[in-house]
Formats: structure tokens, C-alpha cells, sequence
């Protein structure tokens, strides 16, 4: 005779062979999962039919805006067309502003998409602050970009060193104008030779030699100089290339004045 926990077995034991939870559990987590990737593959295609239509999109308005004096917009807006029929999504803005910038008297461009189908390409112009030698301009950070002359132009200083020398030279042009704004002179000229040798040149015919070193102290020098003690008849030049003092040339033919010369050349 069985024994009733084998009795209480027997009647607890599921009748037939039914479909046990483990295998309904994974056909919903496939079931699942086919899903989710019919889902992805539905909007990954959506996203490229939209992407696609979009790249697709002509450009229906170029605009060229800026204050410019030196550049015609409607020949650069005529420039940029064909960079920009590919499509409004797939026109290289970059490469256009790489364009634009190396360009004689453009300075920066700024290039944005308008939706829905608008590009604007906005130019900023040089601004002349020197002239360089006979071949183009400096900008107020000396920055050289070649231009031809323009008359409207002629009144700034000219500048001119060795290649590879114009930020510098625009500094010194910056800190001697502002020293020299005392002193009432204007400076129409600057040089710097091969040995680094700095020469001022004035709108009044006065030359100012100040050599390669100690040009904060010379200028305060020559400053003084020419406020207290410089008798007021036209001088042709003055050097402070002295540790002390300097040497005047009066335009005076055979008039010259050896103020303190100690010391050599600097």
C-alpha cells in the first residue's frame, strides 16, 4: 500500500505532457526582440528617406550680406552658386568660407544655414592699418593680405622688414604712436633693416634712429628731448642709439649738434 506522501504526489502531478512556463518565456523574449528590430529598421529607414530628401534639398535663396567697400557681393554671390547646387544640406560650408577668406580685402566670412532652404554667407572686410612696402596692407594685427593701391589709403604709415616680420612691426608701430602722441609727431614711415636696426620716419621730414634694443627707454628719451632742450630750427635726424644721449643732425647744411654721445652704437 503507498504511502500517503506518494498519494499526495500522485494527485498533485499534472496530468498529459503540457507546455511547461521555461520555453513560453523565451518564444515571448524572441517574439521580443524581432520586434524591436523591425521597429529600429523602420525608423532607420524613415531617418534616411528623411536625410536623403533633405541632402536632395536645392538651395533656394544665397544671400551675401557685410559692409564692404572693396568687394562686389553680387560677383561673389554669382561665385558661390554652383558651390551651392549640390544641395542645401550637402553644400561644403567650410570649404566655402576657406574660399572666400583668401580673397584680396576679405578678413573673415561667416557662413549659416536658414531653414528651410536659405544660405547666408556674411563677409567682414579688411581694415587697413599700414601700408607694407609697395606690395599690400597690414591689418590692426598685422596681418599682411596683398591689395592693389588705393588712393583712399595713401595718408596711413608705411611699413616695411624683412619677410616674416609684420605683427612685430605693427606692435612697435602701435607703442611708438601712442608714446609719440605727446610729442605731437606723426609717423609716416617705418623701417627695419636686415640687422634689425628700427628707423622712424616723421610726416615732418625728421628721421629718428633707435636701433635694436631698449625702445621704451630711447623713446622717452628722444621725448624729452624734443619737448625741453631741441632748439625749435628743423632737424634732419636724431640717433639714440647712445646709452645716454643722442646725435642731432640739423638740415642746416654743416650744422650738426653731438648731444652726450657716450658710449657705442646699439
Amino acid at each position: 500500500m503507498p504511502s500517503s506522501k506518494n498519494a499526495v504526489k500522485q494527485r498533485c502531478s499534472p496530468r498529459g505532457h503540457g507546455v511547461s512556463a521555461q520555453p513560453m518565456s523565451s518564444l515571448r523574449r524572441w517574439i521580443n526582440r524581432i520586434l524591436l528590430l523591425s521597429g529600429a529598421l523602420l525608423v532607420s529607414a524613415g531617418l534616411y528617406q528623411g536625410g536623403a530628401t533633405m541632402e536632395a534639398q536645392q538651395v533656394a535663396r544665397l544671400t551675401v550680406r557685410g559692409d564692404v567697400r572693396h568687394l562686389d557681393s553680387d560677383a561673389i554671390q554669382a561665385r558661390l552658386a554652383p558651390r551651392v547646387a549640390e544641395g542645401f544640406m550637402a553644400a561644403d560650408l567650410i570649404s566655402l568660407r576657406q574660399e572666400l577668406e583668401s580673397l584680396p580685402w576679405v578678413y573673415r566670412v561667416n557662413t549659416r544655414r536658414r531653414w528651410p532652404a536659405e544660405i547666408e554667407v556674411t563677409l567682414v572686410e579688411q581694415r587697413p592699418s599700414a601700408r607694407w612696402g609697395e606690395l599690400g596692407y597690414l591689418n590692426h594685427e598685422g596681418e599682411y593680405f596683398a591689395a592693389d593701391f588705393d588712393p583712399n589709403y595713401a595718408h596711413l604709415p608705411k611699413l616695411a622688414g624683412p619677410s616674416g616680420t609684420e605683427v612685430s612691426l605693427m606692435r612697435r608701430y602701435q607703442m611708438l604712436a601712442d608714446r609719440l602722441e605727446t610729442a605731437d609727431l606723426s609717423i609716416s614711415a617705418l623701417t627695419l633693416d636686415d640687422l634689425e636696426q628700427l628707423t622712424v620716419h616723421f610726416d615732418n621730414g625728421l628721421s629718428l634712429l633707435l636701433g635694436d634694443k631698449e625702445l621704451s627707454l630711447r623713446v622717452a628719451r628722444f621725448v624729452r628731448l624734443w619737448e625741453t632742450e631741441l632748439p625749435t630750427r628743423a632737424i634732419a635726424q636724431i640717433d639714440l642709439r647712445y646709452e645716454h644721449g643722442a646725435a642731432v643732425t640739423f638740415s642746416d647744411e654743416g650744422l650738426a649738434m653731438q648731444a652726450t654721445a657716450n658710449g657705442g652704437e646699439g
